[in-house]
């Protein structure tokens, strides 16, 4: 088998800890089979997966084992907690994930020394794959024997869904191929007109990279490393260009899937097209695995970005609060000519980085600014202020990376339009985010977009019907240290679903939320993050994956299965 590259981790090969065993008294029959179990594959076993799928096959090594006795490397432990918080140390790890509430504290690089490395919530073995065949062969072996199967490309996801005890795993970050049309035209879609097709492997900035070479933009992403045919898509896609041009699943024209049956599959409008409908933005991992995606491409735009901070220093609490509902009443019309806002703010700061403006002027954008900023002067508020424009979609997202990852938790819900549009909706939703924030202490993404049914072109998709009134994707944050324990951690994330998400949910139009970014533990899961299209969505899901072996706690089917006490996944009720 081959080693897995351990970034940065050097010297011989480290062994780490197994599983801990448990006698839960849990028939075998009703739960995935587990390391330790008498069903779990031999090596031989393993050695011959191996050799089926061009010795692609790594047994995990946590990212964080050398910093864990007996195999302890201090320069080794410290490169991993410096990078800890950095995308590109999880991305090029097939097994890492960028969300530490999901590890559970697995071979954590931040507990002590002598604790044991566990490979814990980590999978046991990835697949890197590079052919269809690939991936067939893992998903036929986790059928025969029963094991738990996970489809993991950058990590990035903040639903667990990429990782998994005891699990087995298809890493498809290496399927990098992409292939430009410049009319694209298929008795399957109705669309004639450039589009980009790229495998599962293709993160958003190069997504953009391809696109801008032909003049040419694709509706992806803010975040530049996230995996664009994954979750992403799959969940629906929110992007800066999502006032003028709607979500990124609006704009998927074929996917290519590997179903849990063995068949390698073309799904669009006319072929497979209840799968088609469920890929373009009812949730990732649980109905195929996808090979690739076809989108539409848009004539590349100039862009305005502005940026704006300020803070409560040397002001009263009651003023900030002022400055903060004033850019809330400068949001609907900058919203009406499709921009895009990406607010963050606590008691302390506000940060407006960035304003985007689609074919948008920067003296437009001035003027529809200026009665926020005045209010601001009024107040005495200072601030820092600073408007450009740019040729094109790829210079202004151009730094758009400064993502910090691990150490936080979420929660969030859609907020309509509507609310934002009466004196008696916005003092609700100041009064919701003054208690989040003041009394809460919470930190606040405050997400400005329209994601229109005009917008996105009408489409037919699984996306949550809530998104074409929703005007806002508003998201509470609490952060946590590295050294914290998970009792914190889990306390936390209570009083997000309790304290936050309740009060927000009352705001919105049925409580919907964004698949990708909200609270991963909602008990309104179902309509929270599919609404009216969940039972459809099951219905796709009974067809495509009839062994129900692809999962997600907050995935469709993800109810008909818990984890249970030693990590290990087990059927509801049997």
């Amino acid at each position: 088998m081959v080693k897995p590259p351990v970034p940065r981790v050097q010297g011989a090969l480290i062994i780490v800890g197994d599983f801990p065993t448990f006698d839960l008294s849990i028939p075998s029959s009703s739960c995935r089979t587990f390391p330790g179990d008498a069903s779990w594959p031999t090596p031989d076993t393993w050695d011959a997966l191996n050799a089926s799928v061009d010795g692609r096959l790594i047994k995990t090594i946590p990212v964080g084992s050398p910093c864990h006795d007996p195999h302890y490397d201090q320069d080794a432990c410290e490169d991993v907690k410096r990078n800890w918080h950095q995308t590109e140390m999880h991305i090029s790890h097939p097994s890492s994930i960028m969300d530490a509430v999901f590890l559970n504290k697995s071979c954590d690089p931040f507990t002590p020394r002598e604790y044991p490395c566990y490979i814990g919530s980590y999978v046991k073995y990835t697949v890197n794959v590079s052919e269809p065949m690939h991936v067939m062969k893992t998903v036929e072996f986790a059928r025969e024997h029963n094991i738990r199967l996970v489809v993991k490309n950058t990590g990035h996801d903040y639903m667990g869904r990429s990782t998994g005890a005891g699990a087995i795993s298809v890493w498809m970050h290496h399927l990098k191929e992409t292939e430009w049309f410049e009319r694209y035209s298929s008795p399957e879609s109705s669309y004639t007109g450039p589009a980009l097709k790229v495998q599962a492997g293709v993160q958003g900035a190069e997504v953009n990279a391809e696109a801008t070479k032909h003049g040419h933009l694709i509706v992806a992403g803010e975040c530049p490393t996230v995996g664009f045919a994954g979750g992403y898509i799959q969940g629906g896609g929110h992007s800066i260009l999502s006032s003028v041009l709607g979500l990124a699943a609006d704009h998927t024209l074929e996917f290519e899937v590997i179903t849990t049956t063995g068949e390698f599959i073309t799904a669009s409008p006319s072929k497979n097209k209840d799968l088609y409908w469920a890929l373009s933005g009812g949730g990732g991992g649980t109905y195929g695995i996808v090979w690739s995606v076809t989108v539409k491409a848009h004539p590349d735009m100039r862009i305005t970005k502005a940026r704006l901070f300020f803070s409560s220093e040397g002001t009263s609490r009651d003023r900030y609060w002022q400055g903060i509902a004033a850019y809330q009443r400068i949001v609907p019309p900058l919203l009406s000519i499709g921009a895009f806002l990406d607010a963050t703010y606590n008691s302390y700061k506000f940060r407006l980085d960035p304003l985007i403006g689609p074919n948008v002027s920067q003296s437009t954008i001035r003027s529809m600014l200026s009665p926020f900023l005045r209010t601001l002067d009024t107040l005495g508020i200072q601030y820092v202020f600073n408007i450009t424009e740019h040729e094109t979609y790829i210079d202004a997202v151009d730094g758009y990376d400064n993502f910090d990852i691990m150490g936080y938790q979420l929660g969030g819900r859609l907020l309509p339009g509507s609310l934002f549009r009466s004196e008696k909706g916005l003092k609700e939703f100041m009064r919701t985010a003054w208690e989040i924030v003041e009394v809460g202490g919470a930190y606040v993404w405050d997400l400005g977009l329209k994601p229109s049914w005009k917008a996105g072109g009408y489409p037919d998709n699984a996306v949550h019907p809530e998104w074409r009134e929703a005007e806002r994707m508003y998201d509470t944050i609490l952060f946590f240290d590295d050294e914290d324990p998970l009792t914190r951690i889990r306390d936390d994330q209570r009083r997000i679903s309790v304290l936050f998400d309740e009060p927000l949910k009352k705001l919105s139009v049925a409580g919907g939320a964004y698949a990708n970014e909200a609270d991963p533990f909602a008990p309104d899961w179902k309509s929270a993050f599919y609404g009216e299209h969940y039972d459809r969505l099951l219905a796709v899901k009974d067809r495509w994956d009839p062994d129900q072996l692809l999962y997600g706690t907050i995935s469709v089917g993800g109810d008909r299965w818990e984890v249970v006490e030693d990590g290990r996944l087990c059927r509801v009720g049997i």
